[in-house]
Parts: structure tokens; C-alpha cells; sequence
């Protein structure tokens, strides 16, 4: 069964780990792949996969209108070799209508719905709603979401049924690099965020919990990867605080594993607003698959849905720094050992990309065979 995978999203991009995993599954369940995005012709030249490339607008708010508007003028010539596509939300419902007209059955990606602030996301709002439009109305056979909890909020918002859904959360791979962790009774806790260095992120406010800990005699450190709207104001801290924090630029999946690995806790700091709430941190599963702990705000977003966890420890935003100086102080090393075993057992029997593939896989055939 032939697929295309129309996607706005750079595969060297930091957040492409995603369409990564699940286009290499998506191979390996035996179906044949073509994606369709920005990247230059040349690289994919490495992945087992067709490649096509459609440019799109270097300014920040047209690119997916650039993009989309580019991809339907090739349409009409490619669609014939596709049994089926899977289109983001981003790249628009024109394209899934496009699509649908030339008899090609075309399913929704929604990795997350608008994350941005302001007018920017009142237009991509505007998008996501027209494109989720089209499964509501039949047009697209399918919507594929991250969490439970985002499905309920497509069903409440646009009245699509339940068999209409297919949940396919972040996944993950097991960090095979280091020992379950260590830590000497000398050693500051080690915290360590990885993604996007964005304002409404919650990470400047977590900077200054690492600052509060400090001066609740939490000896303690915080490292943070990634590039984003905040990533000046992040990189003077760490020159006012280089004992504190540390700042390192974008890395590809290998390092971010190696780097994972000399680290104790990994941070989620986003905040309880409707786009966090609804999603499925990618990072949660990437910093149990190393072993770590992971503590962050409470919401949905961040919990499990099978329970507490001892190796996960949440919190509400304004209590941040009195519950995390509760929870690392109640952690001796041989706890540390364990609890960073049973994390890294979790994520293996839990949280692999194999879950995601297989329900990914299975509607797509499913749908395709009736």
C-alpha cells in the first residue's frame, strides 16, 4: 500500500522526531512511503522513503499558506500513485479536498493544535478548525490525535464521533547509552529541559525556581538544549548564573540521548494552558526511555493516565519550589538507582513508538480493506 505523508514539518527540524519515528514504521509494517515537504531535494537521500519537495515562504506566518498552495499545484499529476495520504492540519483543507476529489482517502494528522499567542494564532485556529471540518464532514475518513484528552476537546469543539478518532501518542526508543543514574552526595541535582526555548513554555519561570531551590539549600543545576523566542533571555542567565544554569544550541536525536544521560531530573515546565493540557509530551517518554526523573506542573497533559508514579513527581505552578525540595530531599542514592531503573523499565514496556505505529498501521489498513 502506497501512503504520502504531506507534512509542513522540516525532518531536520528539532521537533521532527515524531514524523521520524513514525515514517520508519510505517516502512517497516510494509507500507511503501512518499512525504512531501519542505526539505531540499537531497535530503532524504539517507531515509528508506520517496521524497518530494514543495518550497514554502521563509516568513513566519505564510509558511504553511505558502506551502499548501504550492502542493496543490502538483496534485493533479502525483495523487494517481497514492492509495491513501495523510495530511497535517496545518497544511490546510483545501489540499484534503484536493485530495478527496481526485479519490484518494485522506486522514487528519494533529500533532497539537495552535501553540502560538496573539494574531498568528488566531489565523492557525482558523485553519485547524477548517481542517478538522472535513473529517466532521466525511471529506477525510479520519483524524489521528495525541491524547484522550485531545480527542475529547476535537469531539467537544466540532461534534466528531469517537470512531472517527484514533489516539497515536508520542512514543519513544529506550536509551541504551549509560547505567540506570548515579549521584554522590556531593553532586547538585542535575535538572535538564530539552525542546523549544519558547515564553509561554514556562521556562524563564523555571530558571527562577532553580534559583528559589538554591536558596533553599537544594544545590542544583539546570541545563536547557533547544533555540527559541527566549533564547537570549536564557543565555544571559546563564552568564549571570553560570553556576546554575547551562545553555546548549539544537542537537540531533543521538546527542540529545547522550546528553539526557548526565542528567537527574528532567523538567516539564509547561503551564496548564489548553494546548499543554491536551498534549503528549514527547520529552516525558525521551526523559524516562535515559532513566531520569521528570518532575513539572500538574495538568493533564503531563500526568498518565494509569496514576501517580514515583519516579514523576508534579506540582502546581505557585507551590513549585516547597514540593520539589520535599521530593528530592525524600531521594537517597540507592532510591535514585531504583526509581531511575523503574523509569527506564516503564518507558520500554509503555511508551515505545511500536504502540503508536501499530494503531497508525491499523487504521490505515483497516480503512483500506473494508
Amino acid at each position: 500500500m502506497h501512503i504520502v505523508w504531506i507534512t509542513h514539518r522540516k525532518f531536520d527540524d528539532f521537533c521532527a522526531t515524531t514524523p521520524l519515528a513514525l515514517s520508519h514504521g510505517l516502512m517497516q509494517e510494509g507500507f511503501d512511503l512518499t512525504i512531501i515537504n519542505p526539505d531540499q531535494n537531497g535530503q532524504h537521500d539517507g531515509f528508506p522513503w520517496d521524497h518530494i519537495s514543495v518550497q514554502q515562504s521563509h516568513k513566519r506566518g505564510l509558511q504553511g499558506l505558502s506551502f499548501s498552495k504550492n502542493v496543490k499545484k502538483i496534485l493533479p499529476s502525483i495523487a494517481p500513485n497514492f492509495e491513501a495520504a495523510i495530511v497535517d492540519w496545518q497544511v490546510g483543507y483545501k489540499v484534503i479536498s484536493i485530495l478527496a476529489s481526485l479519490a484518494v482517502p485522506v486522514y487528519l494528522m494533529d500533532r497539537s493544535p495552535p501553540a502560538d499567542q496573539g494574531l498568528l494564532a488566531s489565523l492557525q485556529w482558523k485553519v485547524w478548525k477548517k481542517s478538522w471540518k472535513t473529517v466532521y464532514e466525511g471529506v477525510a475518513k479520519h483524524g489521528f490525535v495525541v491524547s484522550p484528552k485531545h480527542a475529547d476537546f476535537v469531539k467537544r469543539q466540532l461534534g466528531i464521533e469517537s470512531s472517527d478518532l484514533a489516539v497515536v501518542p508520542a512514543g519513544t526508543v529506550v536509551n541504551s547509552i549509560g547505567e540506570n543514574l548515579v549521584k554522590t552526595d556531593t553532586e547538585p541535582w542535575k535538572f535538564v529541559y530539552h525542546g523549544r526555548l519558547d515564553r509561554h513554555r514556562g521556562i524563564l519561570e523555571f530558571m527562577d525556581t532553580v534559583k528559589e531551590l538554591n536558596q533553599q539549600g537544594v544545590d542544583c543545576q539546570l541545563t536547557l538544549i533547544g533555540d527559541g523566542n527566549v533564547t537570549s533571555a536564557v543565555e544571559r542567565m546563564c552568564k549571570l548564573f553560570p553556576s546554575l544554569f547551562r545553555f546548549k544550541e539544537q542537537m540531533n536525536h543521538d546527542e540529545i540521548f547522550k546528553e539526557l544521560s548526565n542528567h537527574h531530573i528532567g523538567v516539564l515546565p509547561m503551564p496548564n494552558r489548553r494546548v499543554w493540557a491536551l498534549a503528549s509530551p514527547l520529552k516525558r517518554g525521551e526523559y524516562l526511555a535515559s532513566g531520569l526523573l521528570v518532575v513539572g506542573i500538574d495538568h493533564s497533559g503531563h500526568r498518565f493516565v494509569d496514576g501517580k508514579k514515583p519516579w514523576m513527581h508534579l506540582f502546581e505552578g505557585p507551590k513549585a519550589v516547597d514540593s520539589i525540595v520535599k521530593f528530592v530531599n525524600s531521594i537517597d542514592s540507592n532510591d535514585l538507582a531504583i526509581l531511575s531503573s523503574e523509569a527506564k523499565t516503564y518507558a520500554a514496556e509503555y511508551l515505545g513508538w511500536e504502540h503508536s505505529i501499530r494503531t497508525l498501521a491499523g487504521v490505515l489498513q483497516g480503512d483500506n480493506h473494508e
